[in-house]
C-alpha cells in the first residue's frame, strides 16, 4: 500500500508531461494545416518523395502521419485516396512509410522524457522508412515492367 502513492504520483507526473507534449503538437498541426506551410514543405521534399515513388498529393497524409501518428494519418490517407483517386501502388507505399515512421515528433519527445536518445530514434526511423519505401517502389515498378514485357 505504501508503494501505491509514489506510483500514482509518478504516473500523474508522466501523464502531465505527455499532456504538455501532445496537446501543443496537435494544436500546432491543426493551425499549420490551414496555412501554406505544408504546401511549401511538400515542394521542398518533392525530390525525396519522388525517389520513394510518391507524388506531391502524398505530402499532407505523410506529414500528418509523421507528426501525429498512424491513425490520424490513415484517416487523411483514406480521404485523399477517395478524393484524388491515388493509385494502389502509391497508397501502399504511403502506408509502408507510415508503418515504419509515424508519430516521430510525438514518440521521440515522449521517449526523450523517459530517458531515450531522441536523435538516434528519429534518425533510425526516418532512414529506415525512406530506404524501405524507396526499395519497394523500385521493385514494384520493375515487377510491373516485367509483367508488361511478358504479355
Amino acid at each position: 500500500m505504501e508503494a501505491l502513492l509514489p506510483a500514482l504520483l509518478g504516473a500523474a507526473k508522466l501523464a502531465f508531461k505527455l499532456l504538455l507534449i501532445i496537446v501543443p503538437l496537435v494544436t500546432a498541426f491543426e493551425v499549420l494545416r490551414y496555412l501554406p506551410v505544408f504546401r511549401r514543405a511538400g515542394r521542398a521534399v518533392d525530390p525525396l518523395m519522388r525517389g520513394m515513388g510518391l507524388s506531391r498529393e502524398a505530402a499532407v497524409p505523410l506529414f500528418t502521419g509523421i507528426f501525429l501518428g498512424i491513425a490520424y494519418g490513415a484517416g487523411i490517407i483514406i480521404r485523399v485516396a477517395q478524393e484524388k483517386r491515388l493509385p494502389r501502388r502509391e497508397l501502399f507505399l504511403m502506408g509502408l512509410f507510415l508503418a515504419t515512421c509515424h508519430a516521430v515528433v510525438e514518440d521521440t519527445l515522449v521517449f526523450v522524457v523517459i530517458g531515450g536518445n531522441g536523435w538516434v530514434m528519429l534518425g533510425v526511423r526516418v532512414v529506415l522508412a525512406v530506404l524501405l519505401t524507396g526499395v519497394l517502389a523500385r521493385l514494384w515498378v520493375r515487377r510491373s515492367e516485367e509483367q508488361v514485357n511478358l504479355r
